[in-house]
């Protein structure tokens, strides 16, 4: 079946909803864990995203209420005109009695905007009721977070929500406003990147997020806990990061600090037992195809009967073209199911589209009657030709780790590629990797290039010590290797 998408750049917000307590755990003390969940879809001056907002609130808090630590509280707010000072009004009444060793998680949902400040990317939340809006920028966000005690753990599902920490644009800052220890933040998109909702075959918004879809499937019991990648019943922030970038590819996540190893979700051996989701254990062969390779290789699991079809939706021009989709059925029986068990697939690129070298979107979806429904979207990178990538690293020229800060690269390069990058110092000796062969991934930036980040510990997780810094990359096309370095970056000590 060929199922029409329709992309809208989501950039997400609140009647409000009421709270929910659930029971402390009594046999072992941990963190005490509380939520603040708030989304929009009724605007005046954007696009109306009913009912994937809520969607995205409401599919979220089932996934927490399944977290092994048990939540305290969770709040709900959705469709509200939040003015600054409402805000740090609900962030209090949600969040306020949490303690030094307490966690809270504040999730948005709603239209992301940008606005020029400082020589900056400003971002903001349009919340609304539909009939009056307000924004909520990074000032207010923090203004209104900051004195929470414990940790805050932001989740941003937006357009241009890197913005919030600075990641994902050519702009190279080492800090952001939620810089230091109280505050992590996860974002669905890099600075100058849109996010996306989905749709049902007629078009009608009757989802989520993909970002959202991707997230609550990586943390819950129908998505197998995809997220936890050693299987050790607890998902850090670092595991949900790179779950979100395999099943999530049409905007680049980000996160702050980098390689946080905070848990965000725990879970027991016997939630495994309650049954997973109809698609789970995504595995790609190869995330860059070359100039030789003519298909897109991958395998998943099915864990029940279904309709099983693939869509690639290529880029152009910068833009997905959601309603150009090169649509492939997965032969079933003669009414379409599937069995379950390992699955391996093959997807040629369309004839039209034999000289493509940029960038699409695999579409894995499921279809029941006359619905469709996306269970990952990672983003494939073709380079068909071989002419030099023009490799270019910019740096921030210093940072301090003991604050928190970060040192930024942008690397310079065109067309897709699989990039290495590691950190030397200035003896040459190998410090940390960023990257391992790792595929690019689009991020909306003039001049095109990749954005790397470290924060300051050596390939031991250890600090390293004050210091000149440089970032080495490579790279091989069609065998002939390709490298390029930056300038010394300057670790300073507390």
């Amino acid at each position: 079946m060929r199922a029409r998408w329709l992309s809208l750049w989501l950039c997400l917000c609140l009647v409000l909803l009421p709270s929910f307590a659930f029971p402390e755990e009594t046999e072992e003390k941990g963190p005490a864990l509380r939520a603040l969940l708030i989304s929009a879809d009724r605007f005046v001056t954007m696009p109306e995203t009913t009912p994937s907002s809520y969607n995205n609130v409401a599919n979220l808090r089932r996934a927490l209420l399944l977290d092994a630590r048990g939540y305290q509280a969770i709040r709900a707010v959705v469709n509200q005109a939040i003015s600054p000072g409402d805000f740090a009004d609900l962030a209090q009444e949600a969040l306020g009695a949490a303690e030094e060793e307490d966690i809270s998680l504040i999730y948005f949902s709603s239209h992301g905007l940008l606005t020029p400040q400082e020589g900056r990317l400003n971002f903001a939340l349009l919340m609304s009721d539909g009939r009056r809006e307000t924004l909520l920028d990074s000032r207010v966000l923090y203004e209104g977070l900051k004195d929470i005690k414990g940790t805050k753990v932001l989740i941003i599902d937006a357009c241009y929500s890197g913005a919030a920490i600075h990641k994902g644009d050519e702009m190279l800052a080492v800090a952001s406003l939620f810089t230091g220890e109280d505050f992590k933040v996860l974002t669905s998109a890099g600075a100058r990147e849109p996010s996306f909702l989905w749709t049902d075959p007629k078009g009608a918004l009757s989802g989520g997020s993909y970002f959202a879809q991707a997230l609550v499937a990586g943390l819950g019991v129908q998505g197998g806990f995809a997220a936890d990648a050693n299987r050790d019943g607890v998902i850090t922030l670092t595991e949900l990061l790179f779950h979100q970038r395999l099943y999530y590819g049409a905007s680049s996540p980000q996160l702050y600090p980098e390689g946080d190893p905070l848990p965000v979700f725990t879970y027991q051996a016997s939630q495994l037992a309650q049954g997973a989701g109809v698609i789970t254990d995504l595995s790609l062969t190869n995330q860059l195809l070359g100039p030789d390779e003519e298909a897109i290789r991958f395998s998943y699991t099915l864990n029940q009967p279904a309709r099983v079809a693939y869509q690639l939706i290529y880029q152009h021009q910068g833009h997905w073209r959601f309603d150009m989709p090169q649509s492939i059925a997965q032969p079933g029986d003669k009414g379409g199911l599937i069995s379950p068990g390992r699955k391996e697939a093959a997807l040629r690129l369309t004839a039209s589209e034999d000289a493509l070298s940029g960038y699409l979107l695999m579409l894995l979806i499921t279809v029941e009657e006359d619905r469709a429904f996306p269970q990952a979207s990672p983003v494939m990178a073709v380079r068909r030709g071989e002419e030099d990538p023009g490799l270019l690293v910019s740096a921030s020229p210093a940072f301090k780790p003991g604050r928190g800060e970060e040192a930024a690269f942008f690397i310079r390069h065109e067309g897709p590629l699989a990039l290495s990058a590691v950190i030397r110092d200035a003896s040459g000796q190998l410090m940390a990797t960023l990257l391992a062969d790792s595929a690019s991934r689009p991020l909306h930036l003039v001049p095109e290039g990749s954005t790397v980040y470290w924060n300051g510990l050596d390939r031991l997780g250890q600090p390293a010590p004050p210091g000149e810094y440089t970032l080495h990359v490579t790279t091989q096309i069609s065998g002939k290797p390709y490298a390029a370095e930056s300038r010394p970056v300057t670790l300073l000590g507390p």
